[in-house]
């Protein structure tokens, strides 16, 4: 996984831009779609996510954005899986590193809330399970997330896109506090229009 998040984040620094002026500034609206993957670090748990996000350029090196991942599950081969649903909402501000080309390096914090759910295990009295004498409820639990990432705005209204997202919260329920901390890495292909004309 590590391996994987070090080379998505490098590859679109080894893409050829031309030098000019920064390509991303105020008044840029960007959107984007794609899968994503998860690693819980308190659980050995990959999870896998449709993610989507909008960011507004406030100011020439400052966006704000929102964005979802849609949780769809967690790799059937591991017995141990933990949650039933872990889909998360976020909000905030993104900084963008100052470039001369259309390469768009940035990182960002957004808070948000996660609608989480313990799975119950198929069998209890077969099946150790940790958390069983909860009633599993789904529940409402806030999260705060740091990411970094870069873009490659290839034209003026599409761009590439690599993203390393750290989540870190606790599933609030009728038991003890379980972690919600993850890795999450998603890349793919966006979409981006000026909203004022560009300077």
């Amino acid at each position: 996984m590590k391996k994987l998040v070090f080379i998505l984040l490098a590859f679109p620094i080894l893409l050829v831009a031309q030098k000019s002026e920064q390509f991303v500034g105020k008044g840029l609206l960007s959107a984007k779609g794609t899968l994503a993957l998860g690693q819980m670090t308190a659980f050995d748990e990959t999870n896998m996510y449709v993610s989507a996000n909008s960011e507004y350029f406030v100011e020439d090196n400052v966006s704000f954005r929102g964005g979802f991942y849609f949780f769809l599950g967690a790799d059937h081969s591991n017995s141990k899986n933990i949650f039933a649903q872990n889909s998360t909402l976020f909000w905030g501000y993104s900084y963008h590193f100052k470039t001369n080309n259309h390469l768009d390096p940035y990182v960002g914090f957004l808070p948000g809330l996660s609608l989480t759910q313990l799975k119950a295990p198929d069998n209890k009295t077969k099946e150790p399970y940790p958390y069983n004498v909860s009633t599993y409820p789904m529940t409402v639990s806030p999260v705060a997330s740091a990411n970094i990432g870069i873009n490659y705005y290839a034209t003026r209204f599409t761009h590439l896109f690599v993203e390393a997202t750290y989540v870190d919260g606790v599933h609030l329920s009728d038991i003890s506090g379980v972690s919600l901390s993850e890795f999450r890495v998603a890349f793919g292909f966006g979409f981006n229009v000026w909203t004022i004309k560009k300077k």
